[in-house]
């Protein structure tokens, strides 16, 4: 090899070595790029974990209580129509009574007034009892309507509760629907990162382990070696093996 191959295989060399050294600079800046970004999206990840987390026990906890409002509406429910068949109940009889009561009044009659002559007092003491027991029933009936008013009230409050527990339940599974979508993109974000740091870094090792026979190259040009090797021309390999590596990392390479 003569002094003038000698520097035209230094220059090509020294140019495939700064061209090496240029895209580990670059590959290097990727990768602290997606290291970033990748400790960035972990991070959110774990938020977003902790806060699925709060949000699937808020879920179980109000339907444990929208659980026990509906019982308990249930067992109000029960009881109101038990007060309602009582107060039914009580108007019947005392509409019997009072038909009772009205059947004892005279009808101007010759029966009626004999029976009247006959057991006057017996007359006057059915229709007291009658109306003592009217009295009764009308006093159950007026507290059985002020306590079925009570329950009532006490349904429509618990019935405005499960209403606004409904509405919380909507907003807490809404917001678990956001957060597992959240969780997802963010999941999917860090394979698509750690995928391609994986591959930027094993560009980098192929780099480097051109740039370490680069260098080899230009040390044995240096001393007037010839760069020939059971026939292949090793600058040749190795620029023909920088041109594959660009091209399947999709780069173009022009020396």
């Amino acid at each position: 090899m003569d002094e003038a191959e000698r520097e035209t295989l230094l220059v090509k060399l020294n140019k495939i070595n700064y061209i090496l050294e240029e895209r580990v600079f670059i590959v290097n800046k990727d990768i602290e790029s997606q290291n970033f970004l990748i400790e960035q999206d972990k991070n959110k990840l774990q938020l977003v974990t902790g806060e699925l987390v709060i949000n699937s026990e808020e879920i179980v906890e109000t339907n444990k209580e929208k659980e026990k409002i509906t019982c308990d509406m249930v067992k109000i429910e029960s009881e109101m129509k038990d007060m309602r068949s009582e107060i039914d109940k009580g108007v019947a009889e005392v509409e019997s009574l009072s038909s009772q009561i009205e059947s004892h009044k005279p009808k101007n009659d010759a029966l009626d007034i004999l029976n009247i002559i006959i057991n006057p007092i017996g007359s006057i003491v059915s229709d007291i009892g009658a109306l003592n027991a009217i009295n009764d029933l009308k006093g159950k009936i007026n507290n059985l309507g002020n306590e079925l008013g009570k329950k009532s009230s006490n349904y429509e409050e618990l019935d405005q509760k499960r209403i606004q527990i409904d509405m919380k339940l909507r907003d807490t599974e809404g917001k678990g629907i956001y957060l597992n979508e959240q969780r997802v993109e963010l999941e999917t974000k860090l394979r698509e990162l750690g995928i391609q740091k994986t591959k930027n870094e094993n560009f980098k090792l192929n780099l480097q382990l051109l740039k370490s026979k680069c260098l080899q190259l230009i040390d044995e040009t240096k001393q007037g070696k010839e760069l020939i090797d059971n026939g292949i021309n090793l600058v040749s390999e190795i620029e023909d093996n920088l041109k594959l590596l660009y091209l399947n990392n999709g780069l173009t390479l022009t020396l």
